[in-house]
């Protein structure tokens, strides 16, 4: 029990998971279909904000899966996708705001060394260990996963930055509030 607050930033994102699906079940997002009014494009911009915080992209994913099904989902996606690239250059340009501190520290664990040392057998290319950073970045900018993660697997190992860092944070945000939005569209 002591070790899970050694790391409080991650236990706090988990419980925003947590708390995100309850309000999701007990119907707290249906609200916001009855009040938007017309105003759901500026809206998407809005939780796209919120998309690439750590703590705020349970709550900005289950308002795109809400919402999916009253606004043309890749007009949104692209929306939203602008508003989370706002936020992944604010990730990169403040990163005290990030999980970097527990991810130091979660580095000197027992299981991170191990993966450490596997991932840096000699039997493991460096073009190999290279293109999995990369999916491992792409995945979780994409996904509601904290961006704090993937841009600083992106900033760690590359020399991405300005408008290309930019474009790849929206282009990747794009395709994963798109596939949010149209999984909630088939679940309707």
């Amino acid at each position: 029990m002591k070790h899970i607050f050694r790391y409080p930033k991650l236990l706090a994102f988990f419980a925003s998971i947590v708390f995100a699906y309850v309000l999701f079940k007990m119907g707290a997002f249906h609200w916001i279909e009855a009040h938007l009014d017309g105003a759901s494009y500026p809206s998407m911009i809005l939780a796209g904000l919120f998309f690439s915080f750590g703590f705020t992209s349970p709550l900005a994913a289950a308002y795109f899966y809400e919402v999916s099904h009253i606004v043309n989902p890749f007009l949104a996606a692209i929306l939203a996708a602008a508003g989370a690239t706002l936020s992944d250059i604010s990730i990169f340009q403040f990163t005290r705001l990030s999980f970097h501190d527990e991810i130091q520290r979660l580095k000197e664990t027992r299981l991170i060394r191990w993966l450490h040392g596997l991932f840096h057998h000699d039997g493991i290319s460096h073009d190999f260990r290279s293109a999995l950073r990369w999916i491992l970045a792409c995945i979780v900018i994409a996904s509601p996963l904290p961006d704090e993660v993937g841009m600083t697997f992106v900033v760690g190992f590359t020399n991405l930055r300005g408008w290309k860092l930019a474009s790849l944070c929206w282009g990747l945000n794009t395709v994963g509030i798109l596939f949010i939005m149209l999984l909630g569209r088939t679940a309707v």
